[in-house]
């Protein structure tokens, strides 16, 4: 079986990206498609991707978009356009992808992956997992004026390209974002749980979407069932979520040094 893998991302992020890759590769027996959409990664940069994914024996294929497309779409703190661009995935993507795991790069994926990219979501557009906080929750809803107290993390998606191409324009999320340019916070989330909230399946999110910052609340709210031992042996997906990211100095959270470790081998595949 080949699965399909999308990121998206401009040039600063190619190091995190290898990171993500390698774990990525070291937990997937099956061969890998990585469709990386962008809009102006250098050939030299693509050409590095592309030569760490074959090393590893997989297959990268490059897919441009134009920037403009999103030129008028908030960008907000550390965020880039690039992230809006996987929702516009089902519209880039070659005709015979009609699923693809979408993976942000402040990733590391530690757990065989296969269950996860085999999840039937039928008729529903994507899935994903919580940061579940209920009170946050019930202020999303009220923000973006939904009917459902939960609010997606788009960290991790496992999207339906197939139905999004029958259902979903591109000119519907271009709208969207035009009419709430100036209440989007975390932009393309808030696009996601804005426009999709109802077409989304849930993930459990200590398995699938796994908040590197959250040990301590995760271990409170599973009543001890969520420690070191039942992550290791089962998380599938750690997300480095928020500012502070793992590949800079002083990374305050557990699991740096399992993305260390991670850093490392990516580093010794070039060699």
């Amino acid at each position: 079986m080949r699965l399909n893998i999308l990121v998206t991302l401009n040039a600063a992020y190619i190091p995190p990206l290898k990171v993500m890759l390698r774990s990525l590769f070291d937990n997937c027996p099956d061969n890998i498609n990585i469709y990386l959409i962008h809009s102006d990664i250098p050939e030299e940069g693509i050409h590095q991707i592309s030569s760490f994914v074959s090393r590893h024996g997989h297959n990268l294929y490059p897919l441009v978009i134009d920037k403009e497309l999103v030129s008028k779409a908030p960008v907000i703190s550390y965020y880039s356009k690039e992230m809006y661009y996987r929702l516009f995935a089902h519209a880039v993507l070659p005709e015979n992808v009609d699923k693809v795991l979408y993976l942000d790069p402040d990733i590391l994926v530690i757990n065989p992956i296969d269950q996860l990219y085999n999840t039937d979501i039928g008729d529903y557009y994507f899935a994903a997992a919580e940061h579940a906080k209920p009170v946050i929750g019930y202020i999303n809803r009220i923000r973006l004026r939904t009917e459902s107290n939960s609010y997606y993390n788009s960290g991790v998606l496992l999207m339906n390209i197939a139905k999004l191409r029958q259902e979903v324009s591109i000119s519907q999320i271009i709208n969207y974002i035009k009419q709430h340019s100036n209440e989007l916070i975390l932009p393309d989330q808030d696009i996601l749980n804005g426009l999709f909230w109802d077409k989304i399946k849930p993930l459990d999110e200590y398995l699938y979407n796994y908040d590197t910052r959250r040990y301590r609340s995760y271990l409170i709210s599973s009543k001890g069932r969520v420690n070191m031992d039942f992550i290791i042996n089962n998380t599938v997906i750690l997300h480095f979520c928020g500012k502070q990211k793992p590949w800079k100095k002083n990374y305050p959270y557990r699991f740096g040094i399992l993305y260390k470790y991670y850093q490392k081998m990516a580093e010794r595949a070039e060699v």
